[in-house]
């Protein structure tokens, strides 16, 4: 595939053998009437999925293609729809000091000079409903997250594992759920202080967080009780991960140079066929109580 770039106007277009070069949204009382058409159906939504479901169906009306993709590293979310071909074509969208992702567009052949200009207009359509859409999602997260370790919050935790419930029975793949429960925290705070109690907490989610995998999602669900999902992970694969935890929480033996000790209690629970969101809780926890029974610093499984 030939590399070439393409400037117009305040966007800039490239090939896939260059990185996307920054653009900004000119202003938008300067957009043509196609570009006020789209971002005013764009506007109906606040689900990125759905705008950039909707921007690819207007888009492949006026310029065909086959794949769109959208990378978002600040949301850490990739969205491709559709297939990605050889010919692509490029965009960096950037609101003032802030990078909004890149959005690719690829098919078979390459673009036409007019067909980059009808990009170009459908574009500019896109970037305010996005921006707006971004913020909205920063707003939630924030709203989801822990102030004091940065880990989803119980209510970040509820919507996730309604989610993955629903989509592992879809495609039929397993998923598992790690209660975790810091031993004598209590004592921790009455010996050292609760500022200590709370760099204790900080560092096990730092170590829990060094220890899942990317596609592990962490919860401080309450006090010092955390939740891991795992997607696609059966009860055996949840074990193994349950017990690097346990040994790397214990191993965490000095915090700003003073000597705390620390363990965690794990319960663990595959979902089934009879599970709710509710009742996957329940088993990982009640296996959970079943290790502090005997002894802490140990895992159980759910019946």
């Amino acid at each position: 595939m030939t590399s070439t770039t393409q400037t117009k106007g305040n966007l800039t277009l490239i090939s896939a053998h260059q990185p996307p070069a920054t653009i900004q949204p000119g202003n938008p009382e300067m957009l043509g009437a196609r570009s006020l058409e789209v971002m005013g159906l764009l506007q109906t939504t606040l689900d990125i999925a759905q705008q950039l479901e909707l921007f690819a169906r207007v888009a492949n009306q006026s310029v065909p293609f086959d794949g769109l993709r959208f990378a978002d590293s600040a949301l850490r979310h990739d969205y491709l729809i559709g297939i990605e071909k050889a010919h692509q074509a490029s965009y960096q969208l950037r609101d003032e000091e802030e990078d909004m992702g890149v959005l690719t567009l690829s098919r078979k052949r390459p673009f036409s000079e007019e067909e980059l200009q009808r990009l170009e207009n459908l574009l500019a359509g896109l970037f305010y409903p996005l921006r707006n859409a971004r913020l909205y999602r920063h707003a939630v997260r924030a709203a989801l997250r822990d102030p004091l370790t940065g880990a989803s919050n119980r209510g970040g935790f509820h919507q996730a594992v309604r989610r993955d419930i629903e989509l592992a029975r879809r495609k039929q793949r397993p998923l598992s759920l790690i209660v975790i429960d810091l031993d004598h925290f209590k004592c921790i705070n009455d010996r050292f202080g609760h500022s200590m109690g709370d760099r204790v907490l900080q560092e096990v989610t730092g170590v829990m967080r060094n220890t899942i995998r990317a596609s592990d999602m962490l919860f401080r669900y309450g006090g010092e009780e955390f939740v891991i999902l795992l997607s696609d992970t059966d009860l055996k694969g949840a074990r193994l991960l349950a017990e690097r935890l346990r040994r790397n929480i214990a191993a965490l033996d000095r915090i700003d140079g003073v000597e705390v000790p620390v363990s965690a209690s794990l319960g663990i629970a595959e979902l089934t066929a009879e599970d709710d969101d509710g009742s996957l809780f329940d088993r990982a926890d009640a296996a959970l109580y079943l290790a502090k029974k005997k002894g802490r610093n140990r895992i159980e499984s759910a019946r």
